[in-house]
């Protein structure tokens, strides 16, 4: 039994790195890699916006640009937060996709690629202003209803574990496109804001989203499914 274990677990971290690894080559092939920065840049666009609902505020709209970058336009609520949000957010979208995707049933699996390509309708009928972002989010719905078709339960909860880790990954790494020297972004607006350096923020963002990998880490090396549950 033991040795049954000490087996799965190593089959289980092997497919975590593999994911970790696929997901960090795709990320520097161009063209291919863009459908899959959307999703990122989706992720932190909207956590922007639910941090201003929560807050008090409302979001007028939300725009995806062709090249991956986005903008959340939002007014009231707490700026900090909302300020805040979007890294963070990204983070924390990527670890609960991937957990639960990791972690529950194949039922549940599907209900939650469904909400995913939901979620995306209702930013794009409520907070869609233009052709490009209408198109972009159009694409990601596609991207979420193939894999609602998948007929295996293992290829979906793979292929959300991949968007899960994937959206992580660009978490960590996008808050370093902002050393760039034009004070421009979230970094800067807190800086000016807070009074507190835009490189402190940066590397608090990085810090948490390389607290998240090191979660997922953890966490992945705790088997849930026995094999036969796997089929």
């Amino acid at each position: 039994m033991g040795l049954s274990n000490a087996i799965i677990k190593k089959s289980i971290r092997f497919r975590f790195i593999a994911l970790v690894s696929a997901a960090f080559i795709l990320s520097y092939i161009p063209i291919v890699n863009i459908p899959f920065t959307w999703i990122m840049t989706f992720f932190h666009e909207i956590s922007h916006g639910i941090s201003a609902l929560v807050t008090g505020g409302s979001v007028e709209k939300i725009k995806i640009h062709i090249l991956g970058s986005g903008l959340c336009y939002t007014s009231g609520g707490i700026r900090f937060i909302i300020l805040q949000a979007g890294y963070i957010g990204a983070v924390i979208w990527g670890i609960v996709i991937y957990e639960m995707a990791d972690k529950i049933s194949h039922k549940s699996t599907n209900i939650l690629a469904i909400f995913l390509a939901g979620l995306i309708v209702v930013i794009a009928v409520l907070y869609g202003r233009d052709i490009i972002t209408w198109i972009i989010l159009l694409i990601l719905f596609g991207l979420f209803v193939s894999i609602i078709k998948l007929q295996e339960a293992y290829f979906m909860r793979l292929s959300l574990k991949f968007i899960g880790i994937y959206v992580l990954l660009d978490a960590v790494r996008a808050p370093l496109y902002l050393i760039d020297g034009r004070h421009y972004g979230d970094g800067a607006k807190l800086s000016d804001l807070t009074g507190i350096p835009e490189i402190i923020w940066i590397l608090i963002w990085l810090a948490i989203g390389i607290g998240g990998a090191l979660y997922l880490w953890k966490s992945s090396k705790k088997p849930v499914y026995s094999i036969s549950s796997l089929k």
